[in-house]
């Protein structure tokens, strides 16, 4: 059963005292330009944390104790571990996590700030999560990370606040994982504004909720490969896939590349910084997989926990695939000179020059030549027709690769 009201109440006392935010929802012109449809942002990247789970967590704890619970443990691909450390923070408690061997360093190190116990072990939510109920004690409660009525009306309130921000709201698109942030988004818009449509997001390579709502019950996936690791999630919840399959009105899948591009229009056109999970609701818009044409849509950000490292490889590979990085491969005699003048000739035309190498080996390529390989950063007025017979007149022959 959903506590909504119940849950909205504990949680607004916190957000009162600062200890949870009520997050913004904003327009976002490039999205709605895109789109066609009139777009807001629910930046749950903005929340303590770094994402929705804290309201998830720190309800379902709130009602655990009150059955006299003073220790947790639980399983988690980050956000839930985070939400759950500062939750048991908050109550003066203790909490162990179990987070898979794979986890991004940053959520782990966020969670031991917070003062939980990590453990890792395993490849994925799925495996953590048993470890996890064999480490349980009896006097310690599980708190699953979404299948979990305490911790989906935690989520709830976050639909209620879609719903206060953007009264005549058609279309709320949700990431999804395991199910629970949806469950509680769904239960909760559909109450308050029961023709609004309830649109579910899963990766393509993680997509155990999509294939469960084909079959008709959980459905558990051998292997999850993406980069949103915080809804790589093997199987949905029989809790939450019952609310989905009475509330949800469908459920799509974007590709990593779709994420990627998400993840960069984000950070770009509205300084906002995502995660993979967090950025698949927008992937959905961009690439046309959810139609808001001349609708008012609410897409949730729902986590901004990103490793460093991931976002810059995230950063580069946009890029390239909007060609504003580029390669440029071409055969040039080989001799003192060719180089600097090859580079004079991309800088006249504003190219920035992020990598160059020779490759000299190939047993194919004349003895007297080089194959010269740039890697650069181009600008949007280039006109690369222009450069290339440039190029070409000076005697280089290059050519852009993939």
């Amino acid at each position: 059963m959903i506590l909504l009201e119940e849950a909205l109440s504990v949680i607004r006392e916190k957000q009162k005292e600062g200890k949870i935010h009520r997050t913004p929802t904003l327009r976002s012109e490039s999205l709605s330009r895109i789109s066609g449809g009139d777009v807001y942002l629910k930046l749950e990247s903005l929340q303590k944390t770094g994402s929705f789970k804290i309201r998830g967590a720190y309800f379902a704890m709130y009602k655990y104790m009150q059955e006299g619970y003073r220790e947790f443990i639980t399983a988690s691909s980050g956000n839930h571990a985070q939400g759950v450390a500062y939750a048991a923070q908050l109550h003066g408690v203790k909490a162990t996590v179990v987070m898979p061997e794979t986890t991004p360093w940053l959520k782990v190190k966020k969670t031991q700030d917070y003062g939980a116990s990590v453990i890792l072990y395993g490849e994925s939510y799925y495996e953590a999560e048993k470890k996890a109920y064999e480490l349980l004690k009896s006097d310690a409660k599980f708190l699953h990370a979404y299948n979990d009525y305490y911790v989906i009306s935690g989520q709830a309130t976050l639909g209620v606040e879609i719903v206060e921000d953007v009264k005549d709201v058609d279309v709320v698109i949700v990431p999804v994982g395991g199910g629970g942030l949806i469950s509680g988004v769904a239960y909760a818009v559909k109450k308050m504004r029961p023709n609004a449509k309830i649109i579910g997001v899963q990766a393509s390579g993680a997509p155990a909720v999509y294939l469960s709502l084909k079959e008709g019950k959980p459905v558990l996936i051998e292997r999850v490969d993406t980069i949103a690791d915080g809804i790589a999630v093997k199987r949905p919840g029989d809790i939450t896939l019952k609310i989905i399959q009475e509330y949800v009105d469908d459920v799509v899948l974007v590709d990593d590349n779709e994420i990627a591009d998400a993840i960069f229009l984000l950070l770009e056109r509205t300084r906002v910084i995502a995660e993979g999970a967090g950025a698949v609701a927008v992937a959905a818009l961009m690439s046309g997989k959810v139609n808001v044409r001349g609708k008012k849509a609410v897409a949730v950000v729902s986590g901004g926990n990103i490793d460093a490292p991931i976002l810059m490889r995230v950063l580069m590979k946009a890029l390239a695939r909007q060609r504003r990085i580029i390669k440029l491969v071409g055969e040039v005699p080989d001799r003192p000179g060719t180089l600097a003048k090859a580079s004079s000739i991309l800088a006249s035309h504003n190219v920035n020059i992020l990598e160059v190498y020779h490759e000299r080996y190939d047993p194919e390529q004349r003895p007297n030549y080089v194959r010269l390989v740039f890697i650069v950063e181009v600008p949007g007025t280039l006109d690369m027709s222009k450069l290339l017979d440039e190029l070409e007149k000076n005697g280089f022959y290059f050519k852009v690769t993939a």
